[in-house]
């Protein structure tokens, strides 16, 4: 069966009524599950239902659909023909707008933000490219609105929109604590507006504050991190730590520093081969074979290699 697209809603453009559709409050979910399309919105009974839609698709601020009519009815026949044609190009929401909260009034005319589609129909002329047909659903049923209704609805809700935008501007009298926060007077009212302005000025201040101290903390705490390391490096390098536990104790440095300073003085430093020599284990000079025992294997080398005249006169006595 042969498909033709049609555009079921343009949200840019203003229908015969003198308001646009937003695509993104249309409820397509009932609509999908009962794609019908029915000539010029005759919904009662079945004779007016000359086919389905199929591929419905937001594209862009356009909501599009592909017609496919009945090749069984005759009346269908003779509408996709004069489709196929170029002679019928109108398509027609039915909509279902659920209340009259979901008209705004705008500087130009009217925005319907909410609605559920019922039906798209095929029309002969449509007062533009998205011609609208409204219906009210009740637990009765669903009837058609007729254009005295609907204009009333409109009226409603210009009604409704100036009672909001009158609210939105409430007068607000602040403590006095919250107007000294916000660096207002107590003893006026403000509008909500400038009051939110106010706290929203207020809030990128302490994000930027707050931004600030997270980058001195960072700074204080890579300084930390360095002097941990350095220290820690120059007492791997006195012969104090063992460089294999060189993460410990830069963790132990930067915890608690004191304990770190306790722990590493009381281990002993590097010690001199040559000090050694003079002093084997603190025995003072070799002067004997005994001395010589007591002596380290490195300091026993070394002694060999510089005193090698001392070394045989160990073995002489």
């Amino acid at each position: 069966m042969p498909k033709h697209k049609f555009i079921l809603n343009d949200e840019t453009k203003r229908n015969q009524y003198g308001f646009r559709v937003l695509n993104s409050g249309l409820s397509l979910e009932r609509f999908r599950k009962n794609p019908v399309l029915l000539d010029s919105h005759r919904s009662y009974g079945t004779d007016g239902v000359i086919g389905r839609w199929e591929n419905i698709q937001l594209e862009g601020h356009l909501l599009t659909a592909e017609a496919v009519f009945n090749p069984d009815d005759p009346q269908a026949n003779k509408i996709e023909k004069m489709v196929a044609n170029g002679f019928l190009r109108g398509a027609s929401l039915g909509l279902d707008p659920y209340s009259m909260d979901n008209f705004e009034a705008d500087f130009d005319g009217y925005t319907l933000t909410k609605a559920e589609i019922l039906e798209a129909s095929i029309v002969p002329i449509p007062n533009n490219a998205n011609a609208i047909k409204l219906y009210a659903a009740s637990d009765a049923g669903v009837e058609q609105l007729k254009d005295a209704q609907v204009s009333e609805i409109l009226l409603t809700a210009s009604e409704i929109t100036n009672y909001k935008s009158k609210s939105n501007k409430m007068k607000i009298k602040l403590t006095a604590l919250a107007a000294l926060a916000l660096a207002l007077n107590a003893d006026q009212e403000y509008e909500a507006e400038e009051i939110s302005g106010k706290i929203l000025t207020l809030k990128a201040d302490l994000d930027a504050a707050n931004q600030k101290i997270e980058g001195l903390e960072k700074l204080e705490s890579d300084k930390k991190a360095k002097l941990a390391a350095d220290t820690v490096e120059a007492d791997i390098k006195a012969g104090r730590i063992d460089a294999t536990k060189k993460a410990d104790f830069i963790k132990l440095f930067t915890e608690t520093p004191d304990l770190y300073k306790s722990v590493v003085s009381a281990l002993p430093g590097k010690q001199n081969l040559a000090g050694q020599i003079n002093n084997p284990q603190g025995a003072g000079e070799v002067k004997s074979f005994d001395d010589f025992e007591k002596m380290t294997l490195a300091a026993q080398l070394e002694f060999k290699e510089t005193q090698p005249e001392a070394y045989a006169a160990l073995f002489k006595k």
